[in-house]
């Protein structure tokens, strides 16, 4: 039997700008998620014999200093449990980059790194008393398809590939490099006893033919795009005969990415205030990165910028998109039948809307309404 970690996309060192002055806060995360992992790894119960690593272990391939010894750090707490860890670059931490970590002595005698541009026999192993046969590849520029046409060799034990890549059928795949397209039909060919992938960052499991084919996902979310958000997980595969294998995910991630849409012709909120307490209510948490996505048309018009004051002390960050039309909101209906200069200045804000030609333009009028209107409700309530 063999039971190991199987990880993917660490992105140790990311720290993501759209943050701002969280960024570096945000990037200690990612540490904490690889540290805590490691702790899983060594724990004698838990009885992990080896570890993978399918890509993307650091965020770019020369990371600071201090992500170097932090890495290096976690690798020997590894070795001295005598747990061996095998890594495949990956696009984002790419072999081929001139001052790539995967040159870096210190690090490299404290892994097993799959250095060959396309799929092949890696290593062979004696873990746990069992036969391992390792396949993969390291992602490279002069990586050539095709990447799923690959066999085991004629050998007795478990035969196991490493692939960071883009698998046809897989969720999730927008905003992913598909530079290393793979398929199952072709994978299930190879004879592979488990398939271990990278590159997708929500946890997915498919079968290629008899062959377990997984993403484990990320241990931490990096940024809004499609399959980052929700929870993140810590996989464990456990394998007690050839293309069979047993699954463990433990919620591993410490914050959440949250990325919402809210129809407002849909929702009862007469007052943003109703609205703000709505939304601390659903989703508030100090644990939370919330992009919520506003569109209809409300009654009243949305002051972005005071929405986002009152609740940030509720999320750990948040981002809020206006995409509502002031322009079919009932107050603007209203005051466009004023006879007052505000009933005049909506009424021609229409005219100009209903002759605008370029989506540009009416965005630049739904904009002037918007921040009219806002102007017009902070004097009145002045008053």
């Amino acid at each position: 039997m063999l039971k190991f970690l199987q990880l993917a996309d660490v992105h140790l060192g990311a720290a993501p700008t759209f943050l701002g002055d969280l960024a570096q806060d945000r990037a200690l995360d990612y540490l904490d998620a690889f540290e805590r992992a490691i702790d899983y790894a060594i724990e004698p119960s838990n009885g992990i014999n080896f570890a993978l690593i399918v890509g993307d272990f650091f965020d770019v391939a020369n990371p600071s200093q201090n992500v170097i010894r932090f890495t290096a750090n976690q690798l020997k707490r590894l070795a001295q449990a005598r747990i061996p860890l095998i890594v495949t670059p990956g696009n984002h931490d790419g072999i081929g980059a001139p001052e790539s970590i995967y040159r870096n002595s210190s690090i490299n005698s404290l892994m097993k790194v799959i250095r060959s541009p396309q799929v092949e026999h890696f290593d062979t192993m004696v873990i746990n008393g069992e036969v391992v046969h390792f396949y993969g590849m390291a992602w490279d520029v002069q990586s050539k398809p095709p990447f799923d046409v690959f066999h085991k060799r004629e050998e007795d034990g478990y035969h196991i590939a490493m692939i960071h890549g883009t698998l046809k059928g897989g969720l999730f795949t927008e905003g992913h490099s598909r530079e290393v397209p793979l398929d199952l039909d072709n994978l299930a060919k190879s004879g592979m006893d488990y398939i271990a992938l990278g590159h997708l960052h929500k946890f997915q499991k498919k079968d290629a033919g008899k062959t377990p084919v997984v993403y484990p996902g990320t241990l931490e979310s990096r940024r809004f795009s499609p399959g980052e958000d929700g929870e993140k997980y810590l996989v464990v595969v456990t394998l007690d005969q050839p293309q069979s294998a047993i699954i463990n995910q433990f919620k591993w991630n410490n914050k959440s990415l949250i990325s919402e849409k809210l129809d407002l012709d849909q929702e009862l909120f007469e007052t943003e205030s109703e609205l703000s307490e709505m939304i601390q209510s659903k989703y508030g948490s100090k644990n939370t990165l919330l992009k919520l996505t506003l569109t209809g048309s409300p009654p009243f018009v949305i002051d972005v910028d005071a929405l986002i004051t009152r609740l940030s002390g509720d999320f750990y960050w948040m981002d809020i998109v206006d995409n509502t039309s002031a322009f079919d909101s009932v107050l603007a209906e209203t005051w466009s039948r004023e006879e007052t200069i505000r009933g005049l200045y909506v009424r021609k804000l229409k005219q100009r809307l209903d002759a605008a030609e370029s989506i540009d333009e009416k965005q630049k009028y739904q904009l002037a309404l918007k921040l009219a209107t806002q102007a017009f409700q902070k004097s009145s309530q002045k008053k």
